[in-house]
């Protein structure tokens, strides 16, 4: 039997899983893009009981995604209580890993730039080249590229 711990990639069926992750009821909003997205087969996300991780292969925007070369590594979550403990690092490897056997050699990654924990976590992981550096409503932030060959 698999362990409840183990990483798996979510079936759309069982979406309401992450509801035990983040409170998909207030932000329905994306709760709503995430599903379609997952349905369309556009999003495949990951989850680890109490955390998850998704790779969406068309953001529209070459910084994130090129058809057959870069894939979006999205939404890493990890409940409050059990961050710090390398379940974060856990599953963006993992997601690493699977965008590396579909074939995609570049991989690129969005975070707050108030968020330290994240960016020592994704520059750790060789997220290091930086292609853009802007501002949205939620504050300042920065999309980050792996390349897999480096």
């Amino acid at each position: 039997m698999e362990s409840p711990y183990a990483i798996s990639r979510l079936d759309p069926a069982d979406f309401r899983r992450c509801g035990n992750i983040w409170n998909m009821e207030q932000r329905s909003d994306l709760a709503g893009r995430f599903y379609r997205e997952l349905v369309r087969g556009d999003r495949i996300t990951y989850v680890y009981q109490i955390g998850e991780v998704s790779l969406v292969f068309d953001m529209e925007d070459p910084d994130y995604t090129i058809p057959g070369q870069r894939i979006y590594v999205s939404r890493l979550l990890v409940k409050h209580a059990y961050r710090r403990q390398g379940i974060g690092k856990k599953l963006t490897a993992f997601a690493i890993d699977a965008a590396e056997s579909m074939g995609f050699l570049e991989q690129s990654i969005g975070v707050d730039l108030d968020n330290y924990a994240a960016m020592m976590l994704y520059t750790g992981l060789g997220f290091r080249t930086i292609v853009f550096l802007g501002e949205d409503a939620g504050g300042k932030y920065i999309k980050l590229l792996r390349r897999s060959h480096e």
